[in-house]
C-alpha cells in the first residue's frame, strides 16, 4: 500500500479547504467586478437620446417609433453580448483558478505536513529507543524476588503501563506511515468477536456487567478483511466500552457494520468531535493515556473503513462501517 493512499485524512481536509477557499474567493471577486461592469454599461445605454418631441418635429410618428424600436433592440443586442462575454470570461478565469488551486494544494500546507512528518517520525524513533531499556527493566524485575515489596510493585506497574503506552505509540506510528500492506482473510465475524469479548469477562465481572453479541438477521457473518488490524480496532472499542460502562455492553453485528455500545458514562455533545484526538481524554479519572481511539481512527482509516461515535443520555456507541 502507497503512503499516497493511506495520506492522513486531515491533510485531505486541508487540501480541500485551500482550493474551495481560493474559488469562492476568486468567485466572489470576478462576481463583484463583473456586476459593476455590466451595470455600468447597463446604465450608460439607457441614457435619454434626443426628445421625443423632436422626433416628432422632424420625422413621422412612425419613423419615430421605429428609430426607437432598433435603438432598444441593438442596446439589448449590446448587453446580450456583453454578458455573455462577461460568463465566458468569468468561468474560463474560475477553471485556471481551479487548477491554479489543484497544483498549489500540495506546497500551501507543505510546511504543515514537514510538521506533521517530523512530529511522527519522532514518535516513532522515541517509542523505539524506549522499547529496549523498558524490555531490560521488565525482565529484571521479573528475574527479583518482588513479592511483598511495595516499592518495586509499583515501578513494575509502572514499566508494564509505559510498555503499553510505548506500544500504542509504535503502534501508531506504524498506522500514520503507510507503509503496511493490507492482509485480507475470510473471517467468521461472530466468532471472531466472540474470542475477543472473552478476554474482557475478569474485567466485566470485577463489574457485575454483561457482554451481548446480537446478529442482525440474515446477516453474512463470513468477511473477507484485514484480521489482526480488525482484531486490534474491536479490542480498543471493547476495552473503551468495559472502562465506561454501568451494567450492559452490546455488540451488534450487521452485514455492513459492527456496533458497540455502552450504558453508563455518556461523551458530552461538545466533546464528540475530539475523542479520536491523540492524548484526547473526556474521563481523566480513567486509567490510559487517549490513545487508544486514535489508534483505532487510523486502523480504520488505513483500511477504509468509517468509524463514528454518538452519544445521548444513556449510553455511547461506536460503530464500525466496512
Amino acid at each position: 500500500m502507497k503512503t499516497k493512499e493511506n495520506e492522513p485524512l486531515m491533510f485531505k481536509k486541508l487540501k480541500r479547504k485551500f482550493i474551495g477557499s481560493t474559488i469562492v474567493a476568486s468567485t466572489a471577486i470576478l462576481l463583484i467586478a463583473f456586476t459593476t461592469v455590466y451595470l455600468v454599461a447597463y446604465n450608460a445605454t439607457m441614457k435619454p437620446g434626443r426628445p421625443k418631441e423632436q422626433f416628432r418635429v422632424n420625422v413621422s410618428d412612425d419613423v419615430s417609433i421605429m428609430f426607437e424600436e432598433r435603438l432598444e433592440t441593438e442596446r439589448e443586442n449590446h448587453l446580450r453580448t456583453l454578458l455573455i462575454s462577461l460568463i465566458v470570461t468569468g468561468v474560463s478565469l474560475e477553471i485556471i483558478v481551479a487548477i491554479f488551486a489543484v497544483l498549489h494544494a500540495e506546497a500551501s500546507i507543505k510546511p504543515v505536513r514537514d510538521a506533521y512528518t517530523a512530529q511522527k517520525n519522532f514518535i516513532a524513533n522515541a517509542s523505539h529507543e524506549i522499547k529496549t531499556p523498558l524490555a531490560i527493566i521488565q525482565a529484571n524485575l521479573e528475574a527479583a524476588d518482588i513479592h511483598d515489596n511495595p516499592w518495586l510493585d509499583n515501578v513494575a506497574k509502572k514499566a508494564e503501563d509505559l510498555a503499553a503506552l510505548n506500544n500504542q505509540l509504535l503502534s501508531l506510528a506504524r498506522m500514520e506511515s503507510g507503509t503496511d500492506e493490507i492482509k485480507l482473510e475470510k473471517i467468521n465475524l461472530k466468532e471472531t468477536i466472540e474470542e475477543i469479548a472473552s478476554c474482557y469477562t475478569p474485567k466485566l465481572n470485577e463489574k457485575s456487567a454483561k457482554l451481548k453479541i446480537n446478529v442482525v438477521k440474515d446477516t453474512n457473518l463470513e468477511k473477507t478483511l484485514n484480521r489482526a488490524e480488525f482484531n486490534q480496532l474491536l479490542n480498543i472499542l471493547i476495552d473503551n466500552a468495559t472502562k465506561y460502562c454501568d451494567k450492559k455492553i452490546t455488540v451488534t453485528i450487521s452485514d455492513k457494520e459492527v456496533s458497540v455500545k455502552n450504558d453508563g458514562a455518556t461523551i458530552p455533545e461538545e466533546n464528540l468531535p475530539h475523542i479520536f484526538d491523540r492524548f484526547y481524554q473526556t474521563d481523566k479519572t480513567k486509567s490510559g493515556v487517549g490513545l487508544g481511539l486514535a489508534i483505532g481512527k487510523s486502523i480504520a482509516n488505513h483500511n477504509k473503513w468509517d468509524l463514528k461515535a454518538t452519544s445521548d443520555k444513556r449510553s455511547t456507541t461506536f460503530t464500525l462501517q466496512f
